[in-house]
């Protein structure tokens, strides 16, 4: 697989030329219908339905969630692509499902970039490895000795494409850890499992860990984030513990079939700005430690370019293999 960032920003660049429908009325007409990759009650569903309900209010238009679960996201990117670009149907997407999906799920069925109206970028979610409170290792050096001890231990993960499965991927060439990635189709069965005991590690967000590290079902070792996380400031990043340069950063982002109007993208970008500030938006958005950059559509073109490279470069660089499970 040849990508360059320059052709990414090609295919981003595209999307701000194409014409909406010239025959399209007014923005909203009708209700809106916001596409959902995941499960209901998931970390991605949650903040979905939280700005649905602020969006609405806004637009003077329903804004209605609908889960379409499954294979990290990608039948719902192709669903949204298919759509009609007049803004009454969006996806909130993730990392997964438009950047680590061109490495881990190859070949992809679109473009992340160039098949997309991109919108904004929603958030960004540190990963943290996680054990049940019986697991042997009680902090990231006595995990990192029990994992060369005990090569190939198994780790849950909430996809076969995320970021986090791409961390545990990369402990093998950055820390010399096989680790057997075990891919579930979200979070809460693996962290039944975790504190069951019958899986022994997980990775996922932070948002998601925190409840579950406070009561002491979970116990933490470390975050794949090149600052601490400002919920969990005492868990250590393996970036300054033991591999500078170590991250994997699951993220969520807004998009619209390809070809949307800029006057539309606009509208819809400057009421997830305002709907970000709702009090009790930015209360649960702070209580779950994610950062809510909220930018320009050229802003998460950029990002989300050099995020796809990065994945494709530590691929092709450590010999990554992964299986399209």
């Amino acid at each position: 697989m040849r990508i360059t960032r320059a052709a990414l920003l090609r295919g981003g660049a595209g999307l701000f030329a194409m014409p909406a429908f010239a025959q399209d009325p007014p923005f909203p007409s009708q209700p809106i219908r916001m596409i959902v990759g995941y499960a209901p009650g998931g970390n991605t569903d949650v903040p979905a339905r939280l700005f649905s309900t602020e969006l609405a209010r806004i637009l003077g238009q329903p804004v209605v969630v609908e889960n379409r679960p499954g294979a990290s996201g990608v039948p719902a990117g192709q669903f949204v692509q298919r759509a009609r670009p007049d803004g009454h149907m969006l996806l909130w997407a993730t990392s997964a499902s438009h950047s680590v999906s061109v490495v881990a799920m190859a070949p992809l069925a679109y473009d992340p970039v160039r098949d997309f109206t991109p919108i904004t970028l929603i958030s960004l979610d540190p990963n943290v490895i996680v054990s049940g409170p019986d697991f042997p290792a009680r902090d990231l050096p006595g995990l990192l000795a029990h994992l060369r001890a005990n090569q190939g231990t198994p780790i849950g993960t909430s996809g076969p494409a995320t970021s986090g499965r791409f961390a545990a991927e990369l402990m093998r060439p950055k820390l010399g850890i096989q680790l057997t990635p075990v891919p579930y189709r979200s979070t809460g069965p693996m962290l039944t499992d975790l504190a069951g005991g019958t899986l022994p590690l997980g990775i996922m967000g932070a948002s998601t860990a925190v409840p579950f590290l406070r009561d002491g079902r979970l116990r933490a070792y470390g975050v794949t984030s090149l600052a601490r996380s400002r919920i969990l400031p005492e868990v250590p990043t393996f970036h300054e513990a033991v591999s500078p340069g170590f991250e994997a950063v699951a993220w969520s982002a807004l998009y619209g079939p390809p070809g949307m109007a800029p006057a539309v993208v606009r509208r819809i970008g400057d009421a997830m700005r305002e709907a970000a500030a709702v009090p009790s938006v930015r209360k649960w958005l702070d209580d779950s430690g994610l950062l809510v950059p909220l930018g320009t559509p050229e802003e998460l073109v950029r990002f989300m370019t050099d995020d796809i490279a990065k994945w494709v470069g530590v691929a092709r660089d450590n010999n990554l293999r992964f299986e399209n499970q």
